[in-house]
């Protein structure tokens, strides 16, 4: 969460909460670090694609969502994802002015990342992975040793899939990471690892973005825009139902609309 709403601090230091938030902290200082955090996450979940380990690009994600939320948490909220900052918007942990301004630099901090990516890799083997994008796996071998054998997905539910996912993913972040009465130390991990086990569980119906800047700086930069509305849809849905959640039920009397008392 930006501090100028609410700063997440594991320390307790009184002093610095009291401390009054300067211009540079709300509105450049936290931009920077939302920048650098979804350029690297862009960087590193498009280049493990050459993996082509579904196991490797999930643990790669997710602890690289583990260790720049982490490192950045106290300072921007550590969100790297437009559709998780609408959520987090939903349940008033930011200003809906930074809100706006994190969406647009980690849409452009994904551009760069995956631009990095694209830079390391010969030509051939970029084009080989699309570009390390995230695409609809429709049709998917479901038993390798029987390629008659196949997973159907639709495009609904590829969206519903991602919806779902995100759901979970973000009411993790939310509660483990925002609300007083579970924030701790180890809200960072919990992001990573709910990363990780949406991976696992939406690759092959969904191909497990949850991350509309992910999919569109891959896609962006390699050209690669196959049912990309996909992963706008999901995320953006997902976000909204787990920020009404938050915001409705299951959020702190400082956060829920209603029941305060």
């Amino acid at each position: 969460m930006a501090r100028n709403v609410e700063k997440i601090d594991f320390d307790d230091d009184d002093e610095y909460d009291d401390k009054e938030v300067t211009f540079f902290e709300e509105f450049i200082q936290s931009t920077i670090a939302e920048f650098f955090g979804t350029f690297f996450y862009v960087f590193i979940a498009c280049l493990v694609v050459t993996s082509g380990n579904l196991y490797s690009m999930a643990f790669a994600e997710g602890l690289a969502i583990a260790c720049l939320c982490s490192a950045f948490i106290n300072i921007s909220g550590g969100m790297f994802n437009p559709a998780l900052t609408w959520a987090v918007c939903l349940s008033g942990g930011i200003n809906p002015l930074v809100g706006v301004i994190y969406f647009a630099v980690q849409t452009i901090a994904a551009m760069a990342g995956s631009g990095f990516c694209k830079g390391v890799l010969y030509q051939y083997d970029y084009q080989d992975i699309n570009g390390g994008s995230t695409q609809w796996r429709g049709v998917v071998p479901l038993d390798k040793h029987d390629i008659n054998a196949e997973l159907q997905v639709t495009t609904l539910g590829a969206i519903i899939t991602e919806t779902m996912v995100c759901i979970f993913i973000f009411m993790v972040y939310l509660q483990s990471n925002m609300d007083s009465k579970g924030k701790n130390v180890t809200g960072p991990l919990a992001y990573g690892f709910a990363v990780t086990a949406g991976i696992l569980i939406g690759y092959h119906a969904s191909g497990g973005s949850f991350n509309p800047a992910r999919s569109f700086g891959s896609s962006a930069i390699s050209g690669f825009w196959d049912e990309a509305y996909i992963y706008w849809a999901g995320p953006f849905i997902g976000a909204t139902f787990a920020g009404a959640f938050y915001r409705l039920v299951l959020g702190d009397s400082s956060k829920r609309l209603f029941m305060k008392d």
